[in-house]
């Protein structure tokens, strides 16, 4: 199954004036609440991330009264600002968005009533049994206390669900349910962080297709992967003698240019995961990795096709648009590929013919000369481009090309020079001598042949 889901604003907001502290910038409230929902999401446990580490130094303010805000979710799943409850009795703000309780305080009720549930008691057992049966585990604690760093600091103490040590690694499993309660879920997450220690969340049961805001919170910030445990796994644990759990993932795609996420359900053990403290991730599958990589292609490919259409269009001429387009256009290659060292006019000598004659083999016409037929262009790279006539040669037959060479060769002028070029290149003719400065450039340019441009050899 494959998921896609962009957030929404409230219809209605009342506090609609945002600031960027970090840019100092004020937040496009429409560009910022209708992204992808997992970036959405991501940001909401930033914002409340940045407050519980330093609330003097807060990411999104009120620009009215300069109060610390929170990203608020509703029930009918849209979003809003709204001043941070801890503070909004300080505020005297023109704009008021509190109620009689907290959220924080109503999640802090439903938490604890939650933790009292029968669903809860028996999932802590299942993460108490299974890590039993795991030889690589110490011996489980349930609801002991984890102290902080400073021992003095008895309200920042948690008592995680259970909690074990693997290989010097203290872990901390947490039962997550259905209670929304994102002040929680950011505490824990920063006092594991600060004290070194692992968290990972453990759900009953989960369906990517009707995910709640409490399971978006939770997955979205540990690279999109959910942990589940019940008596299935319970018992893989006592066959298996490690500790068993369920992983749901997705494996992301990019379609028409999103990314679409197609969810998978795997069997895995603890020492399968990936534990990294310091960002608080325990993962299996390493979506963002995955996600980045798809990304960083996609802007590759996006990139290659404009500088296609930029000589497509201006190839074959000098002008004061195509210079300022020729100067957006090597701005914005700096930042997908840096290492492709773009002269400052297209025009500079070689590298507009060996463009221009490596397109026009690619396209089987005249790209970047006032030519009327492909055969010109050959009879320019003979002339003109002998280092660059090996590559020039690929591209021609990767895309068939010959074929309409031939059939333009009326005098036979071209099939000589492919002759005297064939017989040049086997005896190692200086002439034919290839240069390889623009090898990396037309590796991108044209991505067939990059094999033979990798294996090519000078002499």
């Amino acid at each position: 199954m494959r998921t896609l889901e962009f957030a929404q604003p409230t219809q209605k907001m009342q506090l609609t004036d945002v600031m960027d502290l970090d840019t100092g910038e004020p937040v496009k409230l429409p560009e910022f609440l209708m992204r992808e929902l997992s970036l959405v999401i991501q940001d909401r446990n930033k914002l409340a991330s940045r407050f519980v580490i330093n609330p003097n130094e807060p990411w999104l303010v009120c620009q009215l009264c300069s109060s610390p805000l929170l990203l608020v979710r509703t029930q009918e799943r849209c979003f809003h600002f709204r001043h941070h409850p801890s503070i909004e009795n300080q505020t005297g703000c023109s704009i008021s968005t509190k109620g009689k309780l907290s959220p924080d305080q109503i999640n802090r009720i439903k938490y604890n009533a939650q933790k009292e549930s029968h669903a809860h008691i028996r999932l802590k057992g299942i993460i108490r049994d299974s890590l039993l049966e795991d030889k690589s585990c110490s011996a489980p604690q349930v609801e002991k206390v984890w102290k902080g760093q400073r021992v003095a600091e008895r309200a920042t103490w948690r008592r995680p669900d259970v909690q074990v040590e693997r290989a010097g690694q203290r872990i901390a499993f947490e039962v997550q349910l259905s209670t929304t309660y994102l002040t929680e879920i950011v505490g824990r997450r920063e006092f594991y962080r600060a004290n070194s220690g692992a968290m990972i969340w453990v759900f009953q049961s989960f369906d990517p297709t009707q995910t709640r805001t409490a399971e978006e919170d939770i997955l979205y910030l540990n690279n999109h992967n959910v942990f589940i445990v019940n008596e299935s796994t319970l018992a893989r644990s006592e066959s298996y003698g490690r500790m068993a759990l369920e992983c749901w993932f997705p494996m992301p795609h990019m379609i028409n240019g999103h990314i679409e996420n197609e969810w998978f359900r795997e069997p895995v053990f603890l020492d399968q995961l990936t534990i990294r403290p310091d960002l608080q991730l325990v993962y299996f599958f390493d979506y963002q990795s995955e996600r980045d990589a798809l990304e960083a292609a996609s802007s590759v490919d996006s990139m290659c096709q404009d500088f296609h259409q930029f000589w497509l269009k201006f190839g074959a001429e000098e002008s004061r648009e195509a210079d300022v387009a020729w100067t957006e256009l090597r701005e914005r290659m700096k930042d997908v590929r840096p290492d492709l060292k773009l002269p400052k006019s297209y025009w500079q000598g070689p590298f507009h013919g060996a463009v221009s004659i490596m397109l026009s083999a690619r396209y089987g016409r005249p790209v970047g000369y006032r030519h009327d037929r492909l055969l010109n262009v050959t009879n320019t790279a003979f002339e003109y481009y002998k280092p660059f006539l090996l590559p020039f040669g690929w591209t021609l037959r990767e895309f068939g090309w010959n074929e309409t060479l031939e059939q333009q060769d009326k005098k036979g002028t071209w099939a000589k020079r492919r002759a005297e070029i064939g017989a040049g290149i086997r005896a190692k003719d200086q002439a034919y001598q290839p240069d390889d400065q623009f090898n990396q450039l037309f590796a991108f340019l044209i991505p067939e042949i990059r094999e033979s441009l990798m294996k090519m050899q000078l002499w």
